[in-house]
């Protein structure tokens, strides 16, 4: 009798618990306030990594050895936004070594954009590029091998 009476509580304090469940680590689908505003680039990642400056240590992402290579990516209310991005030349020397340096001027792109699910199309004329959120990054994959690049991630300011 006593294991029910110590039961009966708790299967209750258990309903309690469930009923009061909240889906508050839900991200909203379609929350534009989570995309709008400015992102800096944090990582532009290659494969295979390479030593760009000469320090005899070899990295995938390029921003560790390279400062001049940044980028910001604007992210509009009205449905807009514009990137600017350090031009990169990427060389290739040879067995699987690279020449990479900045080369001294920036591209800057713009568009419209849209945001459903937590991915970020961002529509440049004809060409979409799609960017996943994951808390403050955004990041764009490829997986291409050098002389393109792995990925790109984005950092909310």
């Amino acid at each position: 009798m006593k294991k029910i009476k110590v039961l009966i509580p708790l299967m209750v304090f258990m309903l309690i618990l469930q009923a009061c469940s909240s889906d508050d680590n839900s991200t909203p689908e379609n929350n534009n306030d989570a995309v709008v505003g400015t992102w800096s680039l944090a990582e532009l990642n290659i494969n295979p990594p390479q030593d760009i400056n000469g320090d005899e240590n070899t990295t995938s992402n390029i921003l560790t050895e390279l400062p001049c290579a940044t980028g910001t990516l604007i992210i509009n209310n009205d449905g807009t936004w514009g990137s600017t991005v350090a031009n990169i030349e990427i060389t290739t020397i040879t067995g699987g070594l690279y020449d990479i340096r900045c080369s001294g001027t920036s591209n800057t792109s713009s568009g419209v954009w849209q945001f459903q699910n937590s991915q970020l199309s961002l529509f440049l004329n004809t060409t979409l590029i799609l960017y996943n959120l994951s808390g403050n990054k955004l990041t764009n994959t490829t997986n291409e091998a050098l002389p393109g690049f792995m990925s790109e991630v984005y950092e909310k300011q």
